[in-house]
């Protein structure tokens, strides 16, 4: 190959190679920042969740019982709950309502 070809090939590899690292770079920065969005909505769903457990013991514990229906909706609140990682207040306060006499 001539000196002029080979330059050329030089720079066309070059340029290619910079262009597959920054599309590289801009796809892991996408799915990273993805990534951080996702987190930020399942701590805030989990959130959501913890006071919605939360309220709904408060309200059994007021009464001193529970309704089959709020033993419903507890469990399939704190499955869910439980399922994104929550645990600590959430199940003490889950396992408060399941102790309690039905009404």
């Amino acid at each position: 190959m001539t000196s002029l070809a080979n330059t050329i090939v030089g720079s066309t590899a070059a340029a290619v190679g910079g262009g597959l690292i920054a599309a590289v770079k801009h796809l892991w920065h996408k799915q990273k920042s993805q990534a951080e969005r996702q987190q930020a909505i399942e701590d805030g769903v989990k959130a959501l969740l913890h006071d919605k457990i939360y309220k709904c013991c408060l309200d059994c514990e007021a009464k001193e019982s529970a309704s089959i229906q709020d033993r419903e909706n507890l469990e399939m609140l704190y499955n869910s709950y439980h399922a994104l990682g929550g645990n600590g207040t959430g199940t003490d306060l889950y396992n408060m309502v399941k102790a309690l006499p039905l009404n």
